[in-house]
């Protein structure tokens, strides 16, 4: 009998059920063996965070196939890359005049399917964060055949044999989406979005907390740890997975400093522009000299307590970036930060796509609404010493 449950609008935000983890236990559902996905708009992030669920549906014969639209430059050039190497067969679908809109996601094996029908895109929004909403139909086969014949239906008609507007995706064909502008890297649609989706501003501009938790921190394996790069390295062409930030647990330090992380800056040095090009100007005689970047990141910072109200909020201040290479330390200085930030508070640090700012940088304290979602999404331990070891994550 077919049975049908709602995954509501506000049900990702607060992390009470999210399409991502629907779909991780699908794939892991041994009495599933087929996927077939519709959606508007993909984007890398729940690529990289199914990756490994992916490889053990197709180690077990799992095939999987998907359709995705292109319009309007929603779906990127790197989740289109993903999918090549992840799916058995990938389409696009895109007509002139047209917008291709319908998310659907169909999992079948020979006495049971499940499908999720509803708002939700391929993209982190889509399945962790936004507001959503669902239908998750279960059918026990072969009873409720009728029920799939009408599901599977849907991916029919957008076959190439059904619909001119539909060709299968190929390499040659990515390049040449990517030469005429149709879909283009991460970086640049977030740029291209504005700084509003990630200042946390409200709808009068001024700082407010995020409703909600967090998306899952990008998985560790995703994201390589190499010796950090000099100069030349850093300068040539990276396939780098695309990251919106930063979460890094901090401990000010009295003079105002901040150790970031070392194993951070190996995995993606390109998000703290490194390598940096100035030079640090020793106060004594015969000391060294350290690369710094240079001019100082310009940032905008917001420090959040137990109430909504902004315990501190500095505006285009200048964060001054040092890598000590003695004790390969990269360090950042921000005095005003020691007397409202405790040990252990979050700091989310995002790239910020205004040409006036270098980063967003937004800290919950431990009093924060907030703070146990995004101690959460710090998936990696720091070594060093202290009571409790430092995390970080890449969101």
């Amino acid at each position: 009998m077919t049975n049908l449950s709602l995954i509501r609008p506000v049900d990702q935000p607060l992390g009470t059920r999210r399409l991502l983890r629907e779909i991780k236990d699908a794939l892991s559902d041994r009495r599933l063996s087929s996927l077939r996905l519709i959606v508007a708009y993909a984007k890398s992030g729940p690529l990289h965070r199914l990756r490994e669920h992916f490889d053990s549906w197709r180690s077990r014969g799992g095939t999987t196939e998907a359709i995705l639209g292109i319009d309007q430059q929603g779906t990127s050039r790197e989740a289109l890359e993903l999918a090549l190497t992840l799916f058995d067969s990938v389409y696009i679908t895109q007509a002139s005049g047209i917008t291709f809109h319908p998310k659907i996601y169909l999992f079948t094996g020979e006495t049971f399917a499940r499908a999720f029908v509803g708002s939700n895109n391929l993209t982190v929004g889509g399945t962790e964060t936004n507001f959503e909403a669902a239908i998750a139909v279960e059918l026990a086969l072969p009873a409720d055949a009728r029920d799939l014949e009408a599901l599977e239906s849907a991916w029919n008609d957008l076959l190439p044999d059904s619909c001119s507007a539909t060709r299968r995706l190929t390499a040659p064909l990515l390049k040449e989406l990517r030469h005429r502008g149709a879909v283009l890297p991460e970086r640049r649609m977030r740029a291209r979005a504005g700084v509003d989706a990630t200042l946390g501003l409200g709808i009068h501009g001024s700082p407010s907390q995020s409703f909600g938790l967090p998306a899952s921190p990008l998985p560790k394996a995703v994201l390589p740890t190499n010796p950090i790069p000099s100069a030349a390295e850093a300068a040539l062409p990276t396939t780098a997975v695309p990251v919106r930030g930063l979460a890094i647990q901090i401990k000010p330090h009295h003079n105002g400093e901040i150790f970031l992380s070392r194993t951070a800056l190996r995995q993606n040095p390109g998000f703290f522009g490194w390598p940096f090009t100035g030079q640090t100007k020793p106060k004594k005689a015969g000391n060294p000299s350290y690369p710094q970047h240079d001019p100082d990141p310009v940032v905008d910072i917001v420090v959040f307590g137990r109430d909504p109200t902004p315990l501190l909020q500095l505006s285009s201040y200048a964060l001054n970036t040092v890598y000590y290479a003695t004790k390969s330390e990269i360090r950042i200085t921000a005095s005003p930060l020691v007397a409202v930030v405790p040990e252990y508070s979050v700091m989310l640090m995002e790239r910020s796509a205004s040409p006036q700012t270098t980063y967003q940088i937004t800290i919950h304290t431990p009093d924060s609404p907030e703070y146990p979602g995004w101690v959460a999404a710090c998936n990696q331990k720091m070594p060093g010493g202290g009571r409790e070891p430092r995390r970080f994550g890449w969101f």
